[in-house]
């Protein structure tokens, strides 16, 4: 996608680019019950085609780690990730490009187990920046366990990086449903 047809899918779905898998969704099985076709209050077909492009676009971690990009070259700073210079929550924008990296290998290896190696050029594509851009992150990954460079120079991530991600998102759907028992008790109020 080129920034001349750039599409702000973020704001098709009504939420912010920092959501939660899981909260985004809710939000679109709210809005596609809204605008589908055969909805005789509200239904809005080019509205529901919107939607369904935006969805499909930011439900897979890779297609969405490489929109975010873009998103944020059109419409946040021109500076990889946002990084403004004055210092605005660098760790919390480290933790997001660690969270991609980390995305991107899970995708590769999930759908290629014979050869999950992701190269540098690939990564320069993903991200939209030079591999010194990542290299910082690359380190921790691979100081934690991680993420492990394999003998041809790709990166792969390992099993601690899976259970990595499986702990995290699990915490995230945890926390997800305390938060929604605690809305069904205010509602309840």
């Amino acid at each position: 996608m080129e920034a001349s047809s750039f599409v702000d899918y973020y704001k098709i779905m009504g939420v912010k680019p920092d959501v939660a898998s899981a909260d985004l969704e809710r939000r679109f099985h709210r809005l596609a019950k809204r605008y589908h076709p055969d909805n005789p209050q509200t239904g809005n077909r080019e509205r529901f085609d919107l939607l369904i492009e935006a969805h499909n676009m930011l439900k897979d971690a890779s297609r969405r780690s490489q929109y975010d990009i873009l998103y944020k070259q059109v419409v946040g700073s021109n500076q990889p990730f946002g990084n403004d210079g004055n210092g605005s929550d660098t760790v919390g924008q480290d933790v997001d490009i660690q969270s991609k990296l980390l995305s991107v290998f899970y995708n590769r290896r999930r759908h290629n187990i014979r050869d999950p190696g992701v190269p540098e050029v690939e990564l320069e594509r993903i991200f939209g920046c030079k591999i010194e851009n990542l290299e910082f992150h690359l380190w921790y990954l691979k100081a934690k366990r991680w993420i492990e460079r394999l003998e041809n120079g790709m990166f792969s991530i390992t099993v601690e990086g899976i259970d990595h991600i499986n702990s995290e998102h699990n915490r995230k759907t945890t926390t997800m449903l305390l938060m929604d028992r605690s809305q069904e008790n205010d509602d309840l109020d």
